[in-house]
């Protein structure tokens, strides 16, 4: 009976380190820019979650925001340019932010509150994507592509368990998130974004040490 009650504690212990304890959706509201220094969007939740988030990329290697052309032209040198699509229907440029074509990872992160019980700190690493659509599909980025045509962000997301605090504490998680309201703007003009998306949050597989059935018998004499 004894070998029975702890094989069977042993089993429900493995599942509860994997279930999935939740699915959060959410959309948020905010504004920022990449021609900002530091390049962040940041705005509050208003469904699914209640607090605030925001979301930084490392702009260490850009020109400086004080000089906002040659900022842009390395932005859309670097990340834009060479990624043209040209398929008939779906032309536009493809600009890819994350820790292979940036210095590392795009940031982001959840500052969340009661009443919708996630409450604490959720900081992850960022995958983005931002198409930018050819409208008149020429090949050319005109000043109505770049600042009034609204374009697609979207990203996926890892969390990092060693910096989450409170709910988020030691959990694991993977989500997205998307917005298709992108714009450049001209600073001082901040661009308006409404992200949504979906993160699911698990318990982080703890290690497993292998011992011996006579070492766990002697856990329980």
């Amino acid at each position: 009976m004894r070998k029975i009650t702890i094989a069977a504690l042993a089993v429900v212990l493995t599942l509860a380190l994997s279930q999935t304890v939740g699915a959060i959706t959410f959309m948020g509201n905010g504004s920022g820019s990449l021609m900002t220094s530091p390049a962040t969007y940041s705005g509050t939740f208003i469904s699914g979650l209640t607090g605030t988030w925001s979301f930084t990329i490392n702009d260490s290697m850009w020109p400086a925001a004080g000089d906002t052309t040659a900022r842009f032209n390395h932005i859309w040198n670097t990340y834009f340019a060479g990624n043209y699509d040209n398929t008939v229907g779906a032309e536009g440029w493809w600009g890819f932010f994350d820790g292979n074509t940036t210095p590392s990872a795009p940031q982001l992160v959840f500052t969340t509150t009661a009443p919708t019980g996630w409450v604490g700190t959720m900081k992850a690493d960022m995958a983005i994507t931002i198409l930018i659509r050819d409208w008149y599909a020429d090949g050319i980025l005109d000043q109505a592509e770049k600042h009034r045509r609204n374009h697609q962000l979207s990203a996926t997301f890892s969390v990092n368990p060693t910096l989450g605090t409170g709910d988020y504490y030691n959990m694991c998680g993977n989500g997205s998130l998307s917005a298709g309201n992108f714009n450049f703007k001209n600073p001082p003009t901040l661009d308006s974004l409404t992200p949504n998306g979906q993160v699911t949050m698990y318990n982080c597989p703890s290690p497993v040490e292998s011992q011996t059935w006579g070492a766990i018998k002697a856990l329980y004499r």
